[in-house]
């Protein structure tokens, strides 16, 4: 009984010690992620680039054009967005693609689809005809599609889906990127 009672006590005690062991472990690895965080966090901001699409004008024609945009965060769907409402630099010789009024109301990513709120401005402050609100649309898909989890677009404005943005262009359900 003596030898039982022996051997569950040195089993309790060798048991104990592996769990702080374990435990002083897992400590240490909290550490050296804590330590990695902060290294990441206090690095200098890196400059990324986004693709955005935007206007630009012929004589003759309107076109969408594929433009390389640094920005100073970390590249992503929203931040991308927001470049192409910021719209063209001034020495570009180019012109917005969407109103520049317009707001980036939310913007979720969930199996590939990307759900796009906009502010009202987006309708509201449009002008132009069919070709011109093609590539509006053309240009927050193509900005988005950049990004290869996104492979479909859902616009909505103030949280609804709308039918079009000037008459011309259903956008009432999920739009892929023309190839």
């Amino acid at each position: 009984m003596r030898f039982l009672r022996t051997t569950a006590v040195l089993l309790a005690l060798l048991l104990s010690g592996y769990a702080i062991w374990q435990i002083q472990g897992l400590h240490s690895t909290v550490d050296e992620l804590r330590h990695q965080i902060d290294m990441v966090q206090t690095l200098p901001s890196e400059q990324d680039q986004v693709v955005i699409f935007l206007v630009k004008s012929t004589p003759t024609d309107f076109l969408l054009v594929p433009v390389n945009r640094t920005i100073d965060q970390i590249a992503s769907p929203l931040v991308a967005l927001q470049a192409l409402i910021d719209g063209p630099q001034p020495n570009e010789e180019l012109h917005q693609s969407v109103p520049p009024t317009t707001r980036v109301l939310g913007l979720s990513i969930f199996n590939g689809l990307a759900t796009a709120n906009f502010s009202k401005e987006l309708i509201r402050d449009f002008n132009g005809g069919s070709q011109l609100e093609a590539h509006l649309v053309d240009a927050i898909v193509n900005t988005l599609t950049e990004f290869p989890e996104i492979k479909e677009v859902q616009i909505l404005v103030e949280g609804e889906k709308v039918d079009s943005i000037g008459g011309h262009i259903l956008i009432e359900y999920p739009l892929k990127r023309e190839v």
